[in-house]
């Protein structure tokens, strides 16, 4: 049986047709379906990048696997104009009717437009499907500009449609989105990260790295967040404006690492404004592959977004026995020690969290996240997703 995965985000392609993701995707995340689907059709938007910007090409994951499609669909998300476009609308569905049949299994991410539209094709035609929540659209839009306050509302309830008529759903919380978003049909709380083994030698590791900093050491504390340096709600302004702050008190000792993709004009802006050009160092998007090695070059990773699901970013992090901050926003509570937990854009806070740290305390905090993040190594998460999949491939095929 084949499958169609529909969703909002973008897939490039080079000369030679290969297909390239963001960092949201890789060819281990679609190699979980293609245990039980003989092929699989991408209904993605198109990215922008030139077929022969190898450099860009090379920042992207490369997808190996040939069983993979893509057919693009119209982007509606450039801008406003675009949008309320009404060609692209009737597009976008058209091409959904026309990969959206029975005999084919059908996987929405949420929340995009294009999800909705494809769960209100699947009810029409009584076709089961499965969605997947990794995120509330309400706190990314109205976190994001002007034009997403306009369409938060609009997005809560086409998402809520989408989880509610679901056949199958996958949360990758273990309560926030269930509680926003509930469903009715069968569901499970199975995150989307990808960990690599974790081994007591990554714990020992940054152990030993934690005693070689000795309080009051002059080496500066490598911070990091991982994520888009483009959209406002992740937060990575509130770190730059704390360690600004704990600057100008005369406290140095940090750098700030950002790593993800996007256009990051505006931060560089902020960077510059504060003066914090030697304390803050962009590195630009990078492939899933290379993540973990920058993690093991970090002392400390902060999530500050302004919305999450349940972030992969942070699991990863914490996988490397990394101490870890974030903000009280989806399902990061889930996942640290609340101590470890600030108010959303609480500069002050951030900043009060950076100066209480110890040798010690990160320390307990790097035994504390590794422990955690063993719940969610590969073969625990695979196993429950396989189960679901298997279920769901059945379902789809008594539909065929």
């Amino acid at each position: 049986m084949d499958a169609v995965f529909v969703f909002g985000d973008k897939v490039a392609a080079d000369r030679e047709g290969r297909l390239y993701t963001g960092t949201s995707f890789s060819q281990e995340i679609f190699d979980r379906y293609l245990k039980h689907f003989d092929h699989m059709t991408l209904l993605m938007r198109k990215a922008y990048v030139d077929p022969d910007d190898t450099e860009t090409l090379s920042r992207m994951n490369l997808l190996t696997d040939d069983r993979i499609r893509v057919a693009f669909l119209p982007d509606t998300l450039s801008s406003f104009k675009d949008f309320l476009d009404l060609k692209n609308r009737r597009r976008i569905r058209t091409i959904l009717e026309q990969y959206i049949k029975p005999g084919r299994a059908v996987i929405l991410r949420t929340h995009s437009y294009y999800s909705f539209v494809a769960a209100q094709i699947c009810v029409h035609r009584k076709i089961p499907y499965l969605a997947e929540a990794v995120g509330c659209p309400w706190d990314s839009l109205t976190h994001h500009s002007l034009m997403g306050k306009v369409l938060a509302p609009s997005a809560v309830v086409q998402m809520r449609y989408c989880m509610r008529h679901a056949s199958y759903a996958v949360y990758v919380t273990r309560y926030f989105l269930q509680n926003r978003y509930p469903t009715k049909g069968i569901s499970a709380a199975i995150s989307d990260v990808e960990l690599l083994p974790l081994h007591q030698e990554i714990l020992e590791k940054r152990l030993e790295k934690i005693g070689a900093m000795k309080d009051g050491s002059s080496r500066k504390l490598r911070i990091g967040t991982s994520g888009s340096v483009q959209v406002a709600y992740k937060g990575q302004r509130f770190v730059i404006r704390a360690l600004a702050s704990l600057r100008d008190k005369g406290i140095c000792c940090y750098e700030y690492h950002l790593a993800g993709d996007g256009d990051n004009t505006e931060l560089r802006k902020l960077v510059s404004q504060l003066g914090m050009e030697e304390m803050v160092i962009f590195e630009g998007m990078m492939p899933h592959d290379r993540i973990y090695d920058w993690l093991d070059s970090l002392d400390l990773y902060i999530q500050p977004s302004e919305q999450e699901g349940l972030s992969r970013a942070l699991v990863e992090a914490m996988s490397r026995a990394l101490p870890c901050f974030a903000s009280d926003v989806g399902g990061n509570p889930e996942l640290l020690d609340p101590s470890c937990i600030h108010k959303c854009g609480s500069v002050k806070t951030i900043e009060e969290e950076l100066s209480s740290l110890s040798s010690e305390r990160m320390r307990n905090l790097a035994e504390q996240n590794f422990r955690k993040a063993e719940a969610f190594q590969k073969t625990n998460l695979d196993m429950e997703r396989s189960r679901l999949l298997k279920a769901f491939s059945s379902a789809a095929a008594l539909k065929s």
